[in-house]
């Protein structure tokens, strides 16, 4: 229809028509930058929206392995301190069994000692009992007595001298008697307690294999 109206245009008045010409072409210009605007605009705005998802959907997936990677770290963190805990056990269960294994030879030790002690001391009383009851004896037997040492001038001054002399030698006897009857109860109370001091400990060695055992037999 333009065409038909520049047509007749150009019949008439050709300057109109040149006229006409110029004005179309500006508004097709102007047109056609508005259409190109618009396309660049949807365009930027599209890339726009398409960056704004991605910027959306890019920190979720960070923030997933980035939670995903804690969780692990926390579980490998967990397991290795349960074999650290299991292994700090087990080395304080070693300690405690070297500890107690060696006191209790150290007490086996020294009960040996003392129960040597004790038998010596216990032989020494013996001894001592044994000469004690001799002695008795040849108290009773004082007319033996001066016949065997020979006789004497005097028999009345003989006999005491000789019972002076048992009574002295009863004397020294029982005062040994009571040193070594005190050195033997008192080497028997440590022997006793060393003994139950043993028995414990063997316990407690028996108590702490057995849990070391359980434990290898659960891993």
């Amino acid at each position: 229809m333009i065409s038909e109206a520049g047509a007749k245009m150009n019949r008439q008045n050709p300057l109109l028509s040149i006229i006409f010409v110029v004005a179309f072409s500006g508004v097709a210009t102007t047109q056609a930058q508005d259409l190109g605007r618009q396309e660049t605009k949807s365009k930027s705005s599209g890339q726009n929206q398409r960056a704004a998802n991605i910027e959306k959907i890019v920190p979720e997936v960070v923030q997933e392995t980035s939670d995903e990677l804690l969780r692990r770290t926390i579980t490998n963190l967990s397991e290795q301190i349960d074999k650290l805990t299991v292994e700090v056990k087990k080395m304080r269960q070693d300690a405690e069994r070297t500890s107690t294994v060696m006191e209790l030879l150290l007490l086996e030790e020294r009960l040996t000692r003392i129960e040597d002690k004790l038998d010596s001391a216990m032989l020494t009383k013996a001894n001592l009992d044994a000469q004690e009851t001799d002695i008795q004896r040849r108290q009773r037997n004082i007319s033996q007595e001066l016949m065997l040492r020979g006789g004497a001038l005097r028999r009345e001054d003989a006999e005491a001298a000789i019972k002076q002399e048992f009574l002295r030698t009863l004397e020294n006897i029982r005062i040994q008697q009571s040193v070594q009857q005190t050195r033997i109860t008192d080497l028997q109370a440590q022997a006793d307690r060393l003994r139950f001091r043993i028995e414990t400990l063997r316990r407690r060695v028996e108590r702490i294999e057995l849990k070391t055992e359980n434990q290898t037999e659960k891993q």
